[in-house]
């Protein structure tokens, strides 16, 4: 009776604790969902902060990784593509990628950062997607290259899943284009306007 008695009180404890863990878990998930905003034209670029994961830095001792945080005011115009861990993410992103290798003012007048949600990756898959950014890197060693491994940027900029986006902003990270896949001939060639125009607007400014 004794022993009954004691498992009654043990369970009636577990459920309140139960009850309490589950408050916390919600409440915690409804503030990170009141945090989350997506990128609007015309406004602030969503606050977003990289920890598991980070930036990818190559030096001679190696490859490090660092925490990453969209910050400004920047030098320069900023393009950031965000694309899932996936091979159908990254071809969403191949008409994108042909343009730009055509537009060689833009590798030199704008920061390009390239943020890969690895936590949206196909299970087992995460090592080849991180050795692929690692050797892009590698390739392109002045541009920025951030793994998500927890997917909190597209969660904050409530970014498709297993897609592709692109954001550009201004030096002072005020968002000018954002679009997630799929990407026309029409709509790349407004994202390139507009850099082209913020360009040429930083340049003027300089000389004032």
């Amino acid at each position: 009776m004794l022993n009954a008695v004691i498992l009654a009180k043990a369970y009636s404890l577990m459920k309140r604790v139960g009850r309490k863990v589950a408050l916390i878990i919600g409440l915690s998930f409804l503030v990170q969902t009141a945090n989350a905003e997506l990128p609007r034209v015309g406004s602030l670029l969503p606050a977003v902060t990289v920890q598991r994961g980070g930036e990818i830095i190559l030096s001679a001792g190696g490859e490090t990784r660092q925490p990453w945080q969209a910050m400004w005011p920047q030098s320069r115009p900023q393009l950031i593509i965000h694309v899932a861990g996936r091979l159908a993410a990254k071809q969403q992103l191949d008409p994108v990628v042909a343009r730009l290798a055509r537009t060689q003012w833009v590798n030199q007048q704008v920061t390009m950062t390239t943020i890969v949600n690895t936590d949206d990756s196909i299970w087992g898959s995460r090592p080849f997607v991180e050795h692929s950014i690692v050797t892009s890197k590698k390739y392109s060693p002045a541009s920025h290259f951030i793994l998500d491994s927890s997917g909190v940027v597209a969660h904050q900029w409530h970014l498709h899943p297993g897609s592709a986006a692109i954001i550009a902003t201004t030096a002072q990270g005020q968002v000018i284009f954002f679009q997630q896949a799929p990407f026309s001939a029409a709509s790349i060639e407004q994202l390139l306007n507009r850099l082209q125009q913020t360009v040429k607007s930083d340049l003027n400014s300089s000389f004032h």
